[in-house]
């Protein structure tokens, strides 16, 4: 009997966002956009409800519910609720918030639109939610707002903290990028070029606008919002995280993981960016220093860390996700060179 092997399909599915709206004021707008749905449901937080979520409420019509934490069981909160019958989810807050909204609209098929408060990370567009199960943090498949509504106006009042983690998790594009590529070489995984193409090009713009961010004016702000709106971009059309998560990400978790106390997840990807550039090769000098211009902690210090944790987090990152081939797994990483690595960069 003859087997014939079946082809790999030749298509895939890009997630994008189809409507997106930047600026100072924008909020009033949601109504012009609103049309497609009857019944809205506005997900916020306790803090981000004072910010945001009431206004949206006043201009949308519509229910809310408060949620605390991004974990599976804030998500099976959201579900029951979708579930008496809203049509549009409505995620208004940080990351965690806008997380549990894209995963709860997900399993239940609803529309979502996405209003962050600040811009501490590229979570606002991408088709992926980190939710916390069995008490651990997980990369689930999400479903991409079909909106994203960032107004300045509101996100410059947010704490500045927010928007130098938005710029570490920005500039983390170019050892992501650097590690997908030689999971490409030997692994031979599949690396889009045009999506490495366009987190190289996020990287490259927000360094040149560094001085900007960090003094969080209008041009910063549009700057990094609409570079970590097109990073989520990045991960649609791969179909995966690979374009703007590498060892530097997987160093962050592992922080995640040990630390009593982590710090924002864009300021420990920052300091992740400069080891794993020395690491590559490449030049940790003007990452570390840009960082620093945008306001971002260069140091374990910085991160409110001890030595002795960054060397346990830097070997504990290999555990993470170890079917995603980094510079980490390319070496023959040892203490040795993670002591080295983290006094040559000035991190220790």
């Amino acid at each position: 009997m003859i087997r014939i092997r079946k082809k790999a399909p030749t298509f895939k599915k890009i997630e994008l966002p189809k409507i997106v709206l930047i600026g100072n004021g924008v909020l009033p707008k949601i109504p012009r956009i609103i049309d497609i749905a009857k019944n809205p449901l506005i997900v916020t937080g306790k803090k981000t409800e004072k910010v945001a979520g009431k206004k949206v409420q006043k201009i949308v019509a519509g229910d809310k519910i408060n949620i605390k934490t991004a974990s599976i069981e804030e998500v099976e909160r959201v579900i029951n609720e979708i579930e008496q019958g809203y049509d549009l989810i409505i995620g208004v807050g940080g990351g965690s918030i806008l997380d549990v909204t894209k995963l709860a609209a997900h399993r239940t098929k609803t529309i979502s639109f996405a209003v962050p408060t600040n811009c501490s990370n590229d979570g606002m567009a991408s088709p992926f939610a980190s939710i916390k199960t069995n008490g651990k943090k997980e990369t689930i498949k999400a479903k991409t707002p079909l909106a994203i509504i960032a107004d300045t106006k509101i996100i410059r009042k947010s704490p500045k903290k927010f928007t130098s983690a938005g710029y570490g998790d920005a500039i983390a594009k170019y050892t992501a990028v650097q590690d997908w590529n030689l999971g490409k070489i030997i692994k031979k995984e599949y690396y889009g070029d045009y999506a490495s193409s366009l987190s190289i090009m996020i990287a490259n713009l927000v360094g040149k606008n560094a001085r900007d961010i960090g003094k969080r004016n209008e041009h910063g702000v549009n700057v990094l919002i609409e570079a970590l709106i097109s990073s989520g971009a990045a991960m649609g059309i791969a179909g995966s995280s690979r374009p703007a998560s590498g060892s530097e990400h997987k160093f962050s978790h592992a922080l995640d993981l040990i630390a009593k106390k982590p710090a924002l997840h864009g300021f420990q990807c920052g300091v992740g960016t400069i080891i794993m550039s020395y690491l590559h090769g490449k030049d940790w000098k003007s990452i570390k220093q840009s960082l620093e211009i945008a306001g971002c902690p260069t140091t374990a210090k910085g991160l409110k860390m001890d030595s002795d944790l960054m060397l346990n987090a830097l070997m504990k990152a290999k555990e993470i996700k170890p079917e995603r081939y980094t510079i980490i797994d390319h070496i023959n990483f040892d203490m040795k060179i993670a002591r080295n690595a983290l006094e040559t960069t000035g991190v220790i």
